[in-house]
């Protein structure tokens, strides 16, 4: 590990949380469930060596940190955190959560925020993103700027419509329900992700949202898609998806209808995001591989989840929440 990402490392304590001298400081990770497919279980691996790294980095600097860790049942974002992690996670001032699932929308969050923590969920986080010319590499303090220009449109629209390659949807949103996310987190109960840079808002629940989006090849939700799909949507659900070949749409009743018709409001449009983050690029996510994590933070794309929104407000309480990336898109903010 070079003294870039060290000090990378350092800063997202003492500048995108705010750490101040003798807080309490939690690093969760994900262990391994043996019950995983081996693809699953390798995916795991690099969250795990980030966690254990940060811990020793902020122990060899005093800080009073505790590594925190739980089997998680499902390998799927928005899965809730076991009984265990509960327990043992107490009071902390700070969580960051390097895990390889999503805890971002989930009870388990939600709770620590209520308690005042201040949280940086990091799902699929790597060394790599803390590296020099990474999407932790930037001025967050512009990037603060620019997602609260962003969130100010949205809080003053009633309709957002988003238009790309094969896509033409307008979104009902709920302007109540705009949150920032600019990877500044040094308030008492903030959370969001790292790296930041996104601004995103619950659209009204089964209101008046409707059209459709597609998601390009290479490009996805969770994990990259191997084939451009069509998502149609209609009264704030998601209703179909499509492509234009026998070996999609296989793909598609294997995949992606387990995620979003299989069972009960996995469904329901649960957020619009909007990437602030003009550092990060297309190229970069080529070089270093799918994250959605990253590729939704990119400038110039916006994300639609299926799923839960209870973590951001909303009233759709279910255990998935997955975020299909759209790039090149244009934005229109109608009153």
């Amino acid at each position: 590990m070079n003294e870039f990402i060290r000090k990378s490392i350092l800063n997202a304590l003492r500048i995108n949380m705010g750490y101040q001298d003798g807080e309490k400081v939690g690093i969760v990770y994900q262990r391994i469930n043996e019950g995983f497919d081996e693809k699953t279980k390798e995916k795991m691996k690099p969250s795990i060596e980030l966690a254990e790294k940060m811990f020793e980095i902020y122990q060899s600097e005093g800080v009073d940190v505790e590594l925190l860790s739980y089997e998680p049942p499902e390998p799927r974002n928005g899965v809730d955190a076991t009984d265990e992690l509960y327990e043992k996670t107490g009071y902390k001032d700070i969580l960051f959560l390097t895990t390889a699932f999503s805890l971002t929308h989930t009870k388990y969050r939600k709770i620590q925020t209520e308690k005042g923590t201040r949280i940086a969920s990091m799902p699929g986080f790597t060394f790599k993103m803390f590296d020099r010319g990474g999407p932790m590499d930037v001025d967050y303090n512009e990037i603060h700027r620019i997602t609260c220009e962003i969130a100010d449109k949205l809080k003053n629209s009633r309709y957002i419509r988003v238009t790309a390659k094969d896509t033409d949807i307008k979104v009902e949103v709920d302007p109540a329900l705009v949150h920032i996310s600019s990877g500044m987190l040094n308030t008492k109960g903030k959370f969001g992700n790292l790296p930041g840079a996104e601004t995103y808002v619950v659209p009204v629940f089964e209101g008046d949202s409707e059209g459709y989006l597609t998601v390009p090849k290479g490009w996805g939700g969770s994990e990259p898609l191997p084939y451009n799909l069509r998502f149609e949507i209609k009264k704030g659900r998601f209703v179909k998806v499509s492509s234009d070949s026998i070996d999609a749409q296989e793909y598609i009743r294997k995949n992606i209808n387990p995620i979003l018709f299989e069972q009960k409001d996995f469904n329901v449009l649960a957020e619009l995001g909007i990437g602030t983050n003009k550092n990060i690029t297309e190229k970069y996510i080529k070089e270093h591989g799918w994250s959605a994590l990253i590729a939704e933070k990119i400038w110039n794309t916006a994300h639609f989840a299926n799923g839960n929104s209870k973590g951001m407000g909303g009233t759709n309480d279910v255990p998935v929440h997955i975020d299909w990336v759209v790039p090149d898109v244009k934005i229109e903010y109608v009153k």
